[in-house]
């Protein structure tokens, strides 16, 4: 059996041990700071608040290719955002798989099983699936103890 963890961070700046109970802010800033760390784990909340800050970041960058699309020409409008959507999904690609792979181990599953997000159409079941899963004490093995930062 293995050993009781620790129940979680009590400092935000400490990411080796998930935050639970992380408030918008706290999740958002983890999210990018721990951006390819794949080992340790990661709350149901620093998870759920991260893709909230991801999908938010899309809304309003589709709200502005619109209003940019009825002021200028609707080619240019479309290239420009085209590439400016390009690269803020390509900047989320990174952390968002880290933080699903980190919320995995919370759970006690492995972060391969993110793989299973490449399949068409469960992908998009995956990531409530991911975001609904329990804390599993057993998750702590995923830890790093000697990584505070």
């Amino acid at each position: 059996m293995w050993p009781q963890p620790n129940p979680g961070a009590h400092d935000p700046r400490d990411l080796s041990l998930p935050l639970y109970g992380a408030t918008f802010g706290q999740a958002v800033s983890r999210f990018f700071r721990s951006y390819a760390k794949f080992s340790g784990r990661a709350s149901q909340s620093e998870y759920w608040w991260s893709i909230l800050a991801y999908v938010l970041v899309l809304v309003a960058l589709c709200a502005l290719a619109i209003i940019f699309a009825n002021l200028v020409d609707g080619d240019t409008a479309a290239g420009v955002f085209g590439i400016v959507f390009l690269l803020v999904v390509l900047g989320f690609c990174l952390p968002t798989i880290a933080v699903s792979v980190r919320r995995l181990h919370d759970a006690n599953m492995s972060g391969w099983l993110y793989l299973v997000n490449f399949i068409p159409l469960i992908n998009y079941v995956m990531w409530i699936v991911i975001g609904l899963l329990s804390t599993n004490p057993l998750g702590a093995r995923y830890d790093n103890p000697s990584v505070s930062g």
